[in-house]
C-alpha cells in the first residue's frame, strides 16, 4: 500500500508570524484556544513533500464580533474549536470564511476547497462540517489517492442556527434563517425559513415570516 504523506503547521493566535495565514477581528472574542491548522496531503509519488505557510495565505477569515468558544465549561460537552484548511497535492489550499456576529462552540471546520459562513449564524456545541469525505470511496492505499479526493462547498447562510453535534457534509447549502436539530447529519441543500432534523435529515415544517 501507498498512503498518502500528511504535513501539518499548526497556528498560534497570539504570533504575528501566523496571521498571513489566518485572520480575526478585533472585536471577535475567543474564549479558550481553538486549534488552528494548516495541512498538506500529498500522493507518495510526490517526493520531498513540505509545508509552509506561503502555500495557505489568506486561508482563514473570522469577521466581526464572533464568539469562539473552546473552552469544556458550559452545561453541554465541548472542546476547542477545530479550524483545519486542506492542501491536496498541488492543488489551492481550502478556504475557510466566516462572517460577523457568528458563535461558533467547539465547532470543527475542514476546508479542502472553501466552507463560507454569512452572518449571524449560531452553532451548538460539538458541530461538525467537511467540504470533502477525506478520502475517495474506494482505492485505499493505492498510488493517487489523494488527487482522487474530491471536494464541493459548503455555506451556511445568514441567521442559520444549528443545533448540537449536526454533522454538515460537503456540497451542502443551508438556507437563509434554517432551523437544524441537535444530532442531524445534513447531505443535501436546506431550503430557507425552515426546521429540518433527522440522519438524513428531512424539513420538519417551515417558519412563518
Amino acid at each position: 500500500m501507498q498512503m498518502p504523506e500528511y504535513r501539518n503547521i499548526y497556528l498560534d493566535l497570539d504570533s504575528p508570524y501566523d496571521l498571513r495565514c489566518f485572520s480575526i477581528d478585533e472585536n471577535s472574542v475567543p474564549c479558550g484556544k481553538p486549534d488552528i491548522t494548516l495541512t498538506r496531503v500529498c500522493d507518495a509519488e510526490i517526493s520531498n513533500v513540505s509545508i509552509e505557510r506561503s502555500m495557505f495565505e489568506k486561508v482563514i477569515s473570522i469577521g466581526r464580533s464572533c464568539y469562539l468558544e473552546s473552552a469544556d465549561r458550559l452545561a453541554f460537552h465541548n472542546g476547542p474549536i477545530k479550524l483545519t484548511s486542506v492542501k491536496v497535492n498541488d492543488r489551492p489550499a481550502g478556504k475557510i470564511k466566516i462572517g460577523n456576529n457568528v458563535v461558533l462552540q467547539g465547532t470543527a471546520i475542514i476546508a479542502y476547497q472553501s466552507v463560507e459562513i454569512e452572518d449571524n449564524v449560531t452553532f451548538g456545541p460539538q458541530v461538525t462540517i467537511m467540504d470533502s469525505s477525506g478520502h475517495p470511496v474506494t482505492g485505499r492505499g493505492e498510488p493517487d489517492e489523494a488527487e482522487r479526493i474530491t471536494a464541493k462547498p459548503v455555506i451556511i447562510k445568514s441567521g442559520a442556527w444549528i443545533g448540537m453535534n449536526v454533522i454538515i457534509l460537503k456540497g451542502v447549502t443551508i438556507g437563509k434563517n434554517a432551523v437544524v436539530g441537535a444530532g442531524s447529519v445534513v447531505v443535501s441543500d436546506v431550503p430557507d425559513n425552515c426546521i429540518v432534523s433527522g440522519n438524513p435529515c428531512k424539513i420538519v415544517k417551515f417558519i412563518n415570516q
